[in-house]
């Protein structure tokens, strides 16, 4: 890390303090009106040092790659280059079956790649594996949500198995106490109870010609960008909005997982009582499942009604601004946008996997509540076996993954209805 950035790091911090004791000066929640003009102030320093951290990240990353594109291939010990990981498409395009259709024109039989889980958590995060996007000239692709925008908030762990069971703690009796010298100390008891998660399995396929096929750069643009998306997206909402019902896997607003929390928030008035009513979510998951929540995952439109609107009421007057003069966000590129997106210190995800007026406060990551539990990463097959596809010099690449979604603490999360 450079010094400039240390330098502007070390100052965004001392901002945030002083943002700090600014909130810890107000007297029973009344802002004075020279309080909120200096809370505006520090939340408009604050983004404009932030936005400067950015920049200065980003031009020393430049200046790295650039550096690091000059220099010569690593090797290893045995004098070889260094080797990359492969993509899907890549180690699709390796298989015996694609190698033997290429060189005689054979079909009919399976070419399957197994993708382990890790490397599937992997391509999640996109590090080491081209973009989601088919590099096809002349081909305009469709715009679609982010597919892992929900799927990334969990950890992600494997199994061999066709279900994942865990032991539930079921009781928990503390009669420890105080003890006279000589006298017996209380008994305490523990009870647990084997719970099972089915692995559900998600799949598609893309009919696909013989002249696609026949190009390998096209055929790995295709099995990398569309298949993998169309996988992730429907897992994404599965974790969200699944009804439990087989095949399907029981999301987190599914009925089914009576333990989440839940309220209304009609029971609340106002832009700032949206506000209030998502902080009770937060101290309800604080108080039941002694976790702290990580998200707060909301539609796009939901999300841009509280930016655009709580300021104002914030600062008592429908012209009074937006959501940078209010105390509750403190935000990358601009109060309330960007990567950095907060309400009361918890990270917003806009995404569409979740539907409008609905918002989802919880502890997704670090395992304690909930974890995705991958049997297979993406596994790959091809075929002309399918319908008339042998007269039509067509094949079939199939996508499937194994997957199952165990939620240990229900209390860790909490759903708000009807905004």
């Amino acid at each position: 890390m450079s010094q400039d950035i240390k330098d502007l790091r070390e100052k965004l911090a001392s901002k945030r303090v002083e943002l700090k004791e600014l909130f810890e000066s107000v007297e029973d929640g009344k802002y004075t009106a020279d309080q909120k003009q200096a809370i505006a102030d520090r939340n408009s320093e604050l983004a404009g040092l932030v936005e400067e951290v950015n920049l200065a990240s980003a031009k020393s990353k430049n200046e790295k790659a650039i550096e690091a594109d000059s220099q010569p291939a690593e090797a290893s010990s045995y004098g070889s280059e260094k080797v990359q990981p492969k993509s899907v498409g890549e180690q699709f395009v390796n298989t015996a079956a694609y190698k033997n259709y290429k060189e005689n024109g054979v079909k009919g039989v399976d070419a399957k790649v197994g993708f382990s889980p890790n490397e599937f958590k992997t391509s999640l995060t996109t590090t080491g594996y081209p973009p989601e996007v088919l590099r096809e000239p002349g081909i305009l692709e469709s715009a679609l949500r982010d597919p892992n925008a929900v799927i990334g908030l969990f950890d992600q762990i494997e199994s061999d198995q066709n279900a994942f069971a865990y032991l539930e703690e079921t009781t928990f009796t503390n009669n420890a106490a105080e003890a006279a010298e000589g006298a017996a100390v209380g008994e305490a008891a523990l009870a647990f109870t084997e719970q099972t998660e089915a692995i559900r399995k998600i799949g598609v396929f893309i009919p696909v010609t013989d002249e696609l096929l026949s190009d390998v750069n096209g055929i790995q643009g295709y099995v990398n960008s569309r298949l993998q998306t169309m996988l992730k997206l429907r897992l994404d909402g599965q974790l969200i909005s699944g009804n439990g019902t087989a095949p399907n896997l029981e999301g987190l607003l599914d009925a089914g997982k009576s333990s989440v929390g839940s309220s209304d928030f009609n029971s609340y008035n106002g832009n700032l009582g949206r506000i209030g009513a998502i902080y009770n979510a937060i101290t309800d998951i604080r108080v039941n499942s002694f976790t702290e929540p990580d998200a707060i995952v909301m539609h796009p439109s939901d999300w841009n009604q509280i930016v655009t609107s709580v300021g104002a009421d914030f600062a008592g007057t429908s012209s009074a601004g937006y959501a940078e003069k209010s105390p509750l966000f403190v935000a990358a590129g601009g109060m309330g946008a960007g990567p950095m997106a907060q309400i009361w210190g918890v990270k917003v995800v806009p995404t569409t996997a979740i539907a409008n007026n609905t918002v989802l406060v919880g502890r997704f990551g670090g395992g304690e509540c909930a974890n995705v539990v991958m049997r297979q990463g993406i596994d790959l097959a091809i075929t002309d076996s399918h319908s008339d596809f042998f007269v039509k010099n067509q094949l079939a690449i199939r996508a499937t993954m194994r997957v199952g979604f165990p939620v240990y603490r229900q209390a860790g999360f909490h759903k708000l209805l009807n905004m």
